[in-house]
């Protein structure tokens, strides 16, 4: 898709956020909560805020040469 709308300077991009503490995570038991934040760079929990800033800058013009992207928010647990 990025290659087909890039000609009319639409991005086409994709957040692949990690574990984050919303309800819909509460059911997830807390030794995976402990894996995950023991194995990320940043050691704290993660919240939804982490993810809408990484959303709200890809609206930005700042991201407007980024297109066909995977951006993983995860506070370093998968880095490549």
């Amino acid at each position: 898709m990025a290659r087909e709308l890039g000609p009319e300077q639409i991005t086409v991009n994709a957040i692949a956020p990690g574990l984050t503490l919303v309800e819909a995570t509460e059911y997830v038991p807390q030794e995976r909560h402990d894996y995950y934040l023991q194995g990320r760079a940043i050691q704290r929990p993660q919240i939804p805020d982490d993810v809408n800033a990484a959303a709200l800058f890809l609206l930005t013009r700042s991201a407007g040469f980024v297109t066909g992207q995977l951006l993983p928010v995860n506070g370093g647990f998968v880095m490549n």
